[in-house]
């Protein structure tokens, strides 16, 4: 697409101010540069009640009020479409509201930065990551740590950043036109219940994303939306009676450039519920009631390119579970003489077993984040995998119980490994482990990659760690009291993981050597020699 000379100037401008940023990569710096690109050759406009939203169904079908790639369609060359003008050729103009759009602009400067350096292999990856998704819905942590991060900086802004204003007046606005449909409903006659359902839902229309606003940062304290309005421009004098027909007309995308005073005055210009307490107040309603509160910044393309990589698909990960599962029958535990022993019948195939060992083994040694939802979801499996002792104890566990260990014992690794290693239990306030049950439903629906859970309850133990003074008794009756450099050491350490995981955006894992008679940890396995 050939760009105006004000667009050429606007990305020339960006590309100058990335330049001079030493603590980002270069290639940082030329998908940001592609993201201020797709920003103003966009061509997507804004859906209304009268234009839901559209996109080409060559490339587009809806399922369950959902946009997703058509059967057949790479989903690169469906993203890309949204920034061919159309219209004049009889395919739809796109219509995607902004969250959507501002996510996929996102996601085609990375295309377009594999595009422009010949990145093959990441176009394909591209694909597979993307294909029978809902964007940004279906993503992987909805995208984020592996294509973009999200960070709190607002005073520091880069070019290619997405950045969220807040509208702190949604909620008042909406319950003050809430009110006045619940009334003109009531005057027209609608009993009370009826009235009240009414005036609810046509709020909630009218007022309909208007949460705050997403828009683009291009450098230069200015700020876009995109292609967001549409005008027709006529060719040729306006018409009259003798004249001959109106010639073919054109569709002119309108983008707007905005500073940032400019962007929060036209908050309030543009926002239903702003108006309306505008109306009812209008001393409280002012341009710096609109904060940016929150950044999507792009990252580097070697995250996504690691993450894909590392992830094979669900079934082959599933599949490499299931072969830790034995073919061999369970033996017998039972008590004897007061002692647990475990009775294994005369054709149990050692072999096998050697089998399982080495699976398991595959498993263990297979990426944490891969591996980690599948063996979370695998915790009730029941099938047989293997036998082992602990003291006196002895037990068969099963393809569930290692699954849901060993996701267990990683989930909480960063966490328990830095732990000052002393006498007693850590009291009960002491569990960051039970933030995942907390978010466990959203944190697997967003399929959040393990290293980014495990950064969130460092967080968390950080936080509960100010209020453990010592621990609690433990069998042997033993407690300890925390030392002040205990605890500094502590927190310094977390610190210390919370930031490798940033870095590196991989999970920490274990680094044992899984042994020839293979159990969990703490327990020692059989094999032929050990049994009666």
């Amino acid at each position: 697409m050939t760009l105006s000379a004000d667009k050429l100037a606007l990305l020339s401008d960006a590309e100058a101010l990335l330049a001079k940023q030493k603590d980002i990569s270069d290639d940082e710096r030329l998908v940001r540069l592609e993201v201020v690109r797709a920003v103003i050759t966009g061509t997507v406009i804004r859906p209304s009640d009268d234009s839901p939203e559209m996109r080409n169904p060559a490339y587009w079908v809806l399922k369950n009020d959902s946009f997703v790639i058509a059967p057949g369609v790479d989903p690169v060359d469906a993203i890309e479409d949204l920034w061919k003008l159309h219209g004049a050729d009889g395919v739809p103009v796109p219509r995607i509201r902004c969250l959507k759009y501002t996510t996929l602009i996102l996601i085609q400067g990375i295309i377009q930065h594999f595009r422009t350096t010949g990145n093959s292999a990441g176009i394909d990856a591209m694909n597979h990551f993307l294909a029978n998704k809902v964007i940004p819905d279906d993503l992987p942590n909805k995208g984020y740590d592996i294509l973009w991060k999200r960070h709190y900086e607002t005073d520091r802004l880069l070019p290619g950043d997405q950045v969220w204003f807040d509208n702190p007046f949604f909620e008042r606005g909406r319950d003050l036109f809430r009110e006045q449909f619940q009334q003109d409903a009531l005057h027209a006659g609608k009993d009370p219940e009826h009235a009240a359902t009414w005036a609810r839902l046509r709020a909630k229309a009218v007022t309909a994303g208007e949460e705050g606003s997403n828009a683009f940062y291009v450098g230069n304290n200015q700020f876009m939306l995109g292609a967001d309005s549409l005008v027709t421009a006529f060719r040729g004098p306006l018409p009259s009676e003798n004249s001959n027909p109106l010639v073919a007309h054109e569709q002119v995308f309108t983008q707007k450039l905005f500073s940032l005073e400019r962007f929060r005055e036209h908050m309030m210009e543009d926002n239903f519920s702003v108006q309306a307490v505008i109306r009812a107040d209008s001393e409280s309603v002012h341009p710096g009631c609109f904060p940016i509160e929150r950044v999507r910044t792009p990252l580097e393309s070697k995250y996504f390119l690691q993450y894909q990589a590392s992830h094979p698909p669900v079934n082959e990960i599933n599949s490499l579970i299931s072969s830790i599962a034995s073919s061999n029958s369970p033996p017998h535990v039972h008590l004897e003489n007061e002692i647990l022993h475990a009775t294994f019948s005369p054709d149990y195939d050692w072999h096998e077993q050697e089998r399982v060992r080495l699976a398991l083994d595959a498993v263990i040694r297979t990426d944490a984040d891969a591996t980690w939802w599948s063996l979370h979801n695998n915790r009730n499996d029941d099938r047989y995998v293997l036998t082992a002792t602990r003291g006196t104890d002895v037990r068969n566990f099963t393809l569930g119980m290692i699954s849901g260990d060993l996701a267990h014992s990683r989930l909480c690794l960063p966490f328990t490994r830095r732990l000052p290693l002393v006498p007693g239990r850590l009291p009960e306030g002491f569990h960051p482990e039970r933030e995942f049950l907390r978010h466990e439903k959203q944190w697997s629906r967003e399929c959040m990659p393990l290293f980014a859970m495990q950064s969130a309850l460092c967080t968390i133990a950080i936080r509960q760690w100010e209020h453990v003074v010592a621990t609690e008794p433990g069998e042997d009756g033993r407690s300890h009291q925390f030392s002040h450099e205990e605890k500094t050491n502590y927190v310094k350490a977390l610190t210390e993981e919370i930031d490798e995981l940033a870095r590196t955006h991989l999970a920490a894992h274990e680094a044992t050597i899984l042994p020839c008679r293979p159990a969990p940890a703490g327990w020692e396995g059989f094999d032929n020699t050990l049994i009666k």
